[in-house]
């Protein structure tokens, strides 16, 4: 047969999916280190804003802090998004990752990819992992049976990570 499913071993597969989760570990750590350095940012104009009185420059820095809140609260939760995958992939152990986990992995993914347009590196690592996913998917049997289920959880992913941002945002204004 031409057009048959090739045979993968558990041992590619595994190694598949660990380079996956190092993937995503790699960007939480890159989105982690985006966000930090928008805080610091945000917070330096907050304070030379303290020491500027001419009121066109006052503008331009209350301008370009409301551009770099509105960065950092997308960055935010695209980390949060990283960090609760990461938990939930860590706490099945990387021999228990199924089909469903990896379905849901390019599920969530998908939605951080339009999410992440305007920072180029981690959206092209995002769709580089949501092809890797896709491509395993087509290894492994029994893909479809999981779409509505894994669309529900990738929701709850979301919605999850939405308010671990919040939180997070809320914690910056309250020490800002």
């Amino acid at each position: 047969m031409f057009f048959g499913r090739r045979k993968v071993d558990r041992s590619t597969m595994r190694r598949e999916v660990a380079k996956l989760i190092i993937d995503l570990k790699q960007l939480h750590r890159r989105a982690y280190y985006y966000r930090s350095r928008l805080e610091n940012k945000i917070l330096n104009y907050m304070e030379r804003l303290k020491y500027v009185e001419d009121p066109a420059l006052r503008r331009e820095i209350l301008r370009n802090i409301e551009m770099y809140k509105k960065a950092l609260e997308v960055i935010t939760r695209i980390e949060a998004i990283f960090e609760i995958m990461i938990v939930k992939l860590d706490t099945l152990g990387l021999l228990n990752v199924t089909v469903k986990e990896i379905a849901l992995i390019k599920e969530v993914l998908s939605n951080v990819k339009s999410m992440s347009e305007g920072i180029p590196d981690i959206s092209l690592i995002v769709e580089d992992i949501i092809e890797r996913a896709g491509d395993l998917l087509t290894y492994l049997p029994e893909t479809r049976t999981y779409t509505i289920h894994v669309n529900e959880e990738a929701n709850q992913v979301l919605v999850d990570a939405g308010r671990v941002a919040e939180e997070r945002l809320r914690a910056l204004n309250t020490s800002a």
